[in-house]
């Protein structure tokens, strides 16, 4: 006996990480998430999201489109990379004051923001992304 509980797959666990961010954040009877919580299983789904490939592929489309809106708010002659996009995104989740459904919005989308961002954050979501290929896939 290998597995636990049998075949999962990435899109089976980001669905059981929705169900438990959703239910956790709401907090309503045994399954409770604290704030630090949320963010941890959003960024834990959002990176199973995104080995889930076209399936939830709306969030890296989305993330995408925050990063380059905000990139381009800087104007045409401004440098404003991925990483400072990855940087500031972070800051408003965990500075903000504390909102579940806010921080559980913005915490999927962080894996594809630091992929994207490369250097120490693209490090982080590719060995996370071993990590979770070894338990669930």
């Amino acid at each position: 006996m290998n597995q636990v509980f049998g075949a999962i797959g990435f899109t089976g666990g980001a669905v059981v990480m929705t169900a438990l961010l959703i239910l956790g954040a709401r907090g309503a009877w045994k399954v409770k998430l604290s704030h630090e919580g949320v963010i941890l299983a959003g960024f834990a789904t959002g990176q199973l999201y995104a080995q889930a490939g076209e399936t939830f592929a709306f969030l890296k489309a989305m993330s995408g489109g925050l990063s380059e809106a905000i990139q381009n708010s800087f104007g045409n002659g401004a440098n404003f990379g991925a990483g400072a996009v990855a940087l500031v995104v972070s800051l408003l989740v965990y500075g903000l004051k504390p909102s579940k459904l806010r921080n559980g919005v913005v915490s999927l989308m962080l894996p594809s923001l630091y992929t994207a961002a490369g250097g120490l954050f693209a490090t982080l979501t590719h060995l996370i992304s071993n990590l979770s290929g070894t338990v669930v896939g």
